[in-house]
């Protein structure tokens, strides 16, 4: 049976007035936009939203005695048959900045409120900060309560508002004077919400799927409710679903948007998720919801950094401020990494360091506030979410900057690349390094191979120069290996890879592949060598061999062990093991356990006298086998099991069959 519905969910909670239904079923071509409330406390804004929207974003007991906002709200209406807006109220008390800067992450622009009776107030002003430092260009300015003053205070207001705004991204913003109480000017507000809203550019619904958690709560029957505002991407009822940074997984058994079923939760979207498999207290405020294995957790990160035109004073580095981004605020130590301190209107590029992993992606903007939270001092933008530790004030920096704060994606993807060294980098890892999806991600990449800047094998993806110098490190051990084992046959696989920088398989077998083609390198089964180097003729190998070959045939089926071997051949033990291991590999010699080496024909002929036997008697006991060769346990047990490991006999209790 399908889950119930939760139609009932407190989106925006209190008591409902609802606007037409928006029916999300199929309709994909409906445009999607999300509008954050600014303003002073006591501004009026919860009220403008339900004259705009008929629905009470004070959901709270408290916040309807105390007649402020206190968490964020959100309401939801549909203008005409082709925009859905979505509305996030927040608070504007200065104690709730940081639920305000919450609910302003994820919209598309600002409905700015400013009270006649009042103008431009202390949170009038940092709400248009922090708006700015978002990256918001776009918004209306309301000034409210009209209805309480004369029309040359609203002529004033409006002046008050212009002036403050003018020379700031919000300049020009049209300004609209409304009353929530008589309906001033309420519909004109609409229209002009409109005309604005289809011109933004709507959230691209592919890559990565984010949604930032702002409420958590249960329902009876349903179990845990996720409510947020999805930033980018989209994902299907029934899909897996992985919370950061706590890395605890779950399906979405059900999607609500502005209280409607849906099918899809996408980009510019209000949504509510039903998760199956999660408990309440498993997830919280500021954690993101996002798909398996896209996102990674970040203790540094590079971003750019503005730091606010106000009377504070200088912040030196290695500050510990606090960070917001998203829903999430955390302390962050700051490293300047071009100067010791940096001054009000000043903007540098800046490292933050944090004592738990974050959860974002390059693009993201963040704000700033200080140590005890008072005041809004800056603010920027991501650019790497796994930094190297940068030395300060070095060349290069400001470069590097330059290339992750623009917008050249196939420079960022050659940066992400040379930067992952010799182990490169996975196709995974670079779309979360770019904050693109996995399709645009391969565009990049195979642009950068038909220029011959990387090469891909498999998953991973190595940049050109690393590749070489790692082949040259390949070469220059193997002639090194050479130059001092002359007698050995080659040097394993996986023992030339342990002395090479540690990197995945694919990167190891593509520049081992490479030196083959390029005949530099030869392979034999496991063994690697230069090419046309024969251990056989290296320092009178071939001549060595023989001795210890004519040697081990006169023993028959009891040579003696490396050390009295050695004191016999005049050879020395490390040189006489090459030797052995070299006869080995040329199947001359058998090597059983217990470090015992025959001579090939001898075990040739033992065998053909086991199969012979077996063939005839069926089966054969170790007290038969000890009647054919009168050989003690020391040399008996070895060969008995050396014949099951060539797979000729198996074992069938204390007796031996031929293998089939």
């Amino acid at each position: 049976m399908p889950p119930p519905p939760f139609a009932s969910l407190p989106l925006s909670a209190g008591t409902i007035v609802r606007p037409p239904k928006i029916m999300y079923s199929e309709d994909t071509d409906m445009k999607r936009i999300v509008i954050g409330t600014a303003g002073h406390i006591d501004h009026g804004k919860t009220t403008l939203i339900k004259a705009l929207t008929g629905i009470d974003c004070d959901r709270l007991k408290e916040e309807k005695e105390r007649g402020i906002t206190t968490e964020l709200g959100f309401a939801h209406y549909r203008s005409g048959d082709d925009l859905s807006i979505g509305i996030v109220d927040v608070p504007g008390h200065e104690k709730f900045v940081r639920h305000m800067v919450a609910g302003a992450w994820g919209i598309d622009m600002a409905l700015l409120v400013v009270a006649a009776d009042e103008g431009v107030m202390p949170q009038t002003r940092e709400h248009v900060d922090i708006c700015e430092l978002l990256g918001l260009k776009r918004g209306i300015v309301a000034i409210t309560k009209t209805d309480l003053v004369d029309e040359e205070m609203v002529e004033m207001a409006k002046e008050d508002v212009a002036d403050f705004l003018k020379g700031r991204p919000l300049g020009g913003a049209p300004i609209i004077p409304v009353s929530a109480t008589t309906g001033e000017n309420i519909e004109l507000l609409r229209n002009t919400i409109h005309d604005m809203a289809m011109e933004l550019e709507e959230r691209s619904r592919e890559g990565i799927f984010r949604l930032p958690v702002d409420r958590v709560f249960t329902i009876r029957g349903l179990g845990t409710i996720v409510t947020g505002t999805c930033i980018s991407g989209s994902i299907k009822v029934g899909d897996e679903i992985e919370i950061y940074p706590f890395r605890r997984r779950a399906k979405i058994r059900n999607i609500q948007a502005y209280h409607e079923d849906a099918p899809e939760a996408s980009a510019g979207q209000r949504v509510a998720l039903n998760l199956q498999g999660v408990e309440k207290q498993e997830v919280e405020r500021g954690t993101i919801i996002g798909r398996p294995d896209t996102l990674i957790l970040s203790n540094r990160i590079d971003a750019t950094l503005t730091y606010l035109k106000l009377p504070l004073k200088p912040v030196r580095n290695d500050t510990t401020l606090r960070f917001h981004i998203a829903t999430n605020q955390t302390e962050a130590r700051l490293i300047l990494l071009e100067a010791d301190q940096i001054e009000p209107g000043e903007e540098s590029f800046t490292q933050f360091v944090f004592p738990h992993p974050i959860v974002t992606l390059p693009g993201d903007r963040y704000i700033l506030r200080g140590p005890y939270a008072i005041q809004t001092i800056g603010g920027g933008q991501i650019i790497d979410v796994m930094p190297r530790r940068h030395k300060r004030k070095t060349a290069g920096l400001d470069e590097m900057c330059e290339l992750l704060s623009g917008s050249d994606e196939m420079g960022k993807a050659e940066f992400h690349i040379r930067k992952g060294e010799y182990g490169g980098t996975t196709r995974n890892m670079l779309s979360v390094l770019l904050g693109k999806e996995t399709a645009f991600t391969d565009r990049i990449v195979s642009r950068l191979e038909g220029q011959k800047k990387v090469r891909v094998s498999g998953r991973m993806i190595i940049h050109t120069e690393w590749l070489i110098k790692y082949k040259e490190m390949l070469l220059a051990i193997l002639h090194d290996f050479h130059a001092k084992n002359p007698l050995k046959v080659g040097i394993s696989k996986e023992e030339l890879r342990s002395r090479l920088p540690k990197v995945e398989p694919q990167i190891f077998q593509l520049v081992l592949d490479e030196t083959i083609s390029e005949a530099k390198v030869e392979t034999d089964k496991d063994k690697v060598r230069e090419q046309g180097r024969s251990a056989g003729t290296q320092g009178g190998a071939e001549g060595l061999g023989d001795e210890v070959l004519r040697k081990l045939e006169s023993y028959g089926l009891t040579p003696p062990g490396i050390k009295d071997l050695s004191a016999e051949t005049k050879i020395a033990e490390k040189n006489l093991r090459d030797v052995l291991e070299r006869l080995v590999f040329e199947k001359k010699v058998v090597k059983t356990k217990g470090d015992i080496y025959f001579h090939g024909k001898v075990i040739d002929s033992l065998k053909e006298r086991v199969t012979g036997h077996l063939v005839a008697q069926k089966e054969m006991a170790p007290a038969d086998f000890k009647g054919m060769f009168d050989l003690s346990r020391k040399y008996m047990i070895p060969i008995l099991e050396y014949l099951d490991e060539i797979k000729l006999t198996i074992r069938v209790g204390d007796k031996r069959v031929l293998r089939k």
